[in-house]
């Protein structure tokens, strides 16, 4: 089959996108590819080349978080213990207060008399959920529930756990009842205003071990975060009969969003143990659904391919993989987190005692990987460049960082991330503990990030420039994300054929400099957009010594 130049380049900035090109689909659906991508008003990043035909003399860079450190108490010291993992989150609500809910456990020996953990000391702990809220995001307070009987202190001691719970009380913010929690409009790809949270609510579980199972959850919509001290609250939810969180089940309670473009609901997370033992290592699979009832799944969509470490004193695994949506509902993507296992297996002694070739030893990374199907496919950011890096020493608050979601406060994201300040092994296939004189504790750190801020292109001394595909936009003002406090950027706008649109060239365009997440473009004589609005359109930006990140038509 001839293929002309051009079709040859729509064929391969598809793949750069991470869309599968299949021979044989032939011209006629190349045209189809060519159609105006509809970005509207949408935030366009420029982590792939989705909406990029060609670009020359740039760079493209992963800039990671910038760590905070714990969050605090009220009082202001660092935050004591608990981590929101997996289904536990930090959200805003509607007003712009901060609500957290976290996982808060402490060690029993006792556990170990239940059959589903027997000798594994990794388990032999209670856990329950806390609450907290907080004005500023950094300092939290934590309300007096009443709920649930819990230590009221612990006392060191010289041997495993290294502390002792003294005195029970119900003077705690424990065992609140929103088990899961999801913010849809945030990180979901949801914008109905009466479904921006999604919720699992339990009353009851047969236990606090953590296989515990809960004897009544319910699944539930929220048009904001719910007051559990008002005795209606659960009135004010909007029920989904007969909805359940995915059949991964217990330690691994996620849901990425709903994807427009599949007319479904899907997650990612950690494939099951019995599936991923087999292939050697900790991968990544995926669950469906198109009401939050029926589930399909597992399918396995991220094996940890071939040209990851593997050294037994480096064996990476896919732990887990977060993700959540960047960008918009029609051309938006599913920005993941991928936790990265650095497994040690330099020892028969790091392995679970229960199960063969389950590998406890070692640290943990997040990566970037982006999918544009719902979740089936993805594809590396920055390859495996290290995006959230765990702390160099073996104490280090974040010797495990895990992932997060973001939320945007001004002009930044804010990452709020559990941590444990130790090696992933707690104990010895033998039952010692690893540190022989305390328990790695978890906890809750944050990072910040630029808005939009995950991946740029960049232009040195040298000029560098890229041109669009056809997009159709809608606004009659563009604004860019760009750090050029030296240097500048500007923009032209073509006809679909890309030839400039008089008025439009990149000669009548006022160098943008400076650094901000929302610099407007201007044209000589204040010329607007709004004649171009629903045409299509071509872009061509030209960089020197600047940053891009993201732009957008308002």
């Amino acid at each position: 089959m001839n293929i002309s130049r051009r079709d040859f380049l729509v064929q391969t900035s598809a793949g750069a996108a991470g869309l599968a090109w299949a021979p044989g689909r032939g011209v006629a659906a190349a045209a189809e590819e060519r159609a105006a991508i509809p970005v509207g008003r949408e935030t366009q990043l420029v982590i792939d080349d989705a909406i990029i035909e060609r670009r020359t003399g740039l760079a493209r860079t992963l800039h990671q978080p910038k760590k905070r450190g714990l969050i605090k108490e009220a009082d202001g010291r660092d935050w004591e213990r608990g981590a929101v993992y997996v289904g536990k989150i930090v959200c805003r609500d509607n007003a712009g207060k901060f609500h957290m809910t976290y996982r808060y456990y402490w060690w029993d020996a006792e556990l170990q008399k239940l059959p589903a953990i027997g000798i594994d000391k990794a388990h032999w702990f209670h856990e329950t959920v806390g609450y907290a809220t907080s004005d500023d995001g950094i300092h939290w307070t934590k309300p007096d529930l009443g709920l649930f009987e819990a230590p009221a202190k612990f006392v060191r001691t010289d041997e495993f756990p290294f502390e002792i719970p003294q005195g029970m009380s119900r003077h705690n913010n424990f065992e609140y009842p929103i088990f899961f929690a999801r913010d849809l409009h945030a990180h979901g790809n949801i914008s109905d205003p009466d479904k921006r949270f999604l919720l699992q609510v339990v009353e009851k579980r047969n236990g606090t071990d953590p296989f515990a199972k809960p004897i009544d959850a319910k699944m539930y919509f929220a048009a904001d975060w719910p007051d559990v001290t008002d005795p209606q609250w659960k009135s004010k939810l909007t029920p989904i009969p007969r909805g359940v969180l995915s059949p991964r089940g217990l330690g691994f309670p996620l849901i990425t969003g709903y994807d427009h473009d599949a007319s479904e609901w899907f997650m990612t997370c950690q494939d099951s143990i019995g599936n991923w033992v087999k292939r050697n290592g900790r991968d990544i699979a995926r669950y469906s659904t198109p009401d939050l009832v029926s589930w399909k799944g597992p399918e396995l969509v991220l094996p940890v391919p071939q040209d990851e470490a593997r050294d037994p004193k480096d064996w990476v695994e896919y732990m887990d993989l977060w993700g959540h949506r960047v960008g918009g509902r029609k051309t938006g993507a599913w920005l993941g987190q991928l936790w990265i296992f650095h497994s040690d297996r330099s020892n028969p002694e790091y392995q679970m005692p229960r199960i063969e070739n389950v590998w406890r030893k070692g640290t943990t990374e997040v990566r970037l990987v982006i999918s544009r199907d719902a979740g089936r496919t993805w594809q590396r950011v920055g390859d495996r460049q290290v995006w959230l890096p765990h702390h160099d020493e073996d104490d280090g608050y974040d010797r495990l960082p895990c992932c997060s979601c973001p939320i945007e406060v001004g002009d930044e994201l804010r990452f709020y991330y559990a941590c444990w300040n130790g090696e992933h092994l707690a104990f010895y296939r033998d039952g010692t503990p690893y540190y022989r004189n305390r328990m790695r504790n978890s906890s809750t750190a944050w990072a910040t990030l630029r808005r939009d801020g995950y991946v740029s292109l960049d232009a040195g001394d040298e000029r560098g420039e890229f041109s669009t595909k056809v997009l159709n936009v809608n606004g009659g003002a563009m604004s860019v994300n760009l750090a050029a406090a030296r240097g500048e950027l500007r923009v032209e706008v073509q006809n679909e054929s890309g030839e400039p649109i008089k008025g439009f060239a990149l000669a009548d365009c006022q160098p943008i400099t400076g650094d901000g997440v929302a610099l407007p473009v201007r044209w000589k004589d204040n010329r607007d957009l709004k004649s171009l609005a629903g045409k299509p359109i071509r872009l061509r930006v030209d960089l020197k010594q600047a940053a891009l990140y993201s732009f957008q038509f308002a």
